[in-house]
């Protein structure tokens, strides 16, 4: 049976090249993606539209070895670092406006 961690808890990494290429990708920045107003309504659209981590990234383990790993294919998407902004502020008001 195929199971997405290890039997004692272990998980994969991306290997080192990973992040070494990734690196020379281009960054491209909207400045129109980014709300100038915050309600609260707006900020939980954000935070439930974005999720907290990349959803890509995927394991699978046959007792306890590692069968397959894809690494998380969210930074080669050019806008993900602005949109993990955009959801970390909206989380910084919800917290603000409920304190």
């Amino acid at each position: 049976m195929l199971k997405t961690t290890s039997s004692d808890g272990r998980r994969a990494r991306a290997p080192k090249w990973w992040g070494r290429a990734i690196s020379y990708l281009p960054r491209l920045y909207l400045p129109a993606l980014r709300p100038t107003e915050w309600t609260p309504s707006l900020a939980r659209k954000w935070v439930n539209s974005i999720p907290p981590k990349c959803p890509f990234e995927r394991q699978l383990w046959w007792g306890d070895r590692l069968v397959l790993y894809i690494p998380p294919l969210c930074p080669l998407n050019p806008f993900s670092t602005q949109l993990y902004e955009i959801r970390i502020e909206a989380q910084t008001y919800l917290s603000q406006f409920k304190g």
